[in-house]
């Protein structure tokens, strides 16, 4: 691995598999109940990369409503229930050239999974690609107090990989997640998979897609 990476630090969501429309399926999903709907352009703009917490709070904000705890628990309880079914049906790909990528960083270096999603979730899409014996973390939203764009979570991924924030690359496909990972001090590639170019311009190298990957 060249000298200034010592580590390699994927993102999940967007960036390993193209996850967001199971993501939006399953908060509509649980929001719907409720009377709350959203365009999938609004999902985009608002949701992607903020954590389910914040966005069924921005939901109900943008319906004029306000969330309690219990409220909120409810619907985060649903939304996980839909991941379960979700995951289970393969409402997900995983992105073309992921497992080649993860595979060839872990083969020069440690490897692990960055996530603002929750552990279960995550966890169970892992597992469906194969990919879990490469990493040597995973650290999820349920691991940190805070989420992207604070660097909480880098900062444990590093941690738990022994290697200085400094020395790790974080490989994002959102602007919420290179300042997360910018935050934590690692340098930052970001892939097109999700935003534009000009979206991604944080990160010290934009890619077109994850297949384009290497070292």
């Amino acid at each position: 691995m060249p000298t200034d990476y010592a580590a390699v630090i994927f993102d999940f969501d967007g960036t390993l598999v193209h996850s967001e429309p199971l993501h939006e399926w399953a908060i509509r999903g649980s929001a719907r109940p409720l009377g709350w709907d959203f365009t999938t352009e609004w999902f985009f703009e608002n949701v992607v990369g903020r954590g389910d917490e914040r966005a069924f709070g921005l939901i109900a904000r943008a319906h004029g409503a306000s969330l309690d705890d219990a409220g909120l628990r409810a619907l985060l309880a649903r939304k996980l229930a839909l991941m379960d079914e979700g995951i289970a049906a393969g409402r997900f790909e995983v992105q073309e050239g992921a497992e080649a990528a993860v595979c060839a960083a872990a083969a020069r270096g440690p490897v692990a999974v960055c996530s603002s999603s929750l552990r279960r979730s995550v966890e169970a899409m892992v597992r469906r690609m194969g990919i879990m014996d490469a990493l040597g973390a995973l650290v999820c939203g349920d691991d940190v107090a805070r989420l992207k764009p604070a660097p909480d979570g880098y900062l444990r991924t590093a941690e738990r990989l022994g290697v200085e924030p400094g020395r790790c690359l974080a490989i994002e496909d959102t602007p919420t997640g290179i300042a997360s990972a910018r935050a934590a001090g690692m340098a930052v590639w970001a892939v097109g998979h999700t935003y534009g170019p000009g979206t991604l311009a944080g990160a010290d190298r934009v890619l077109g897609h994850i297949r384009e990957f290497t070292l």
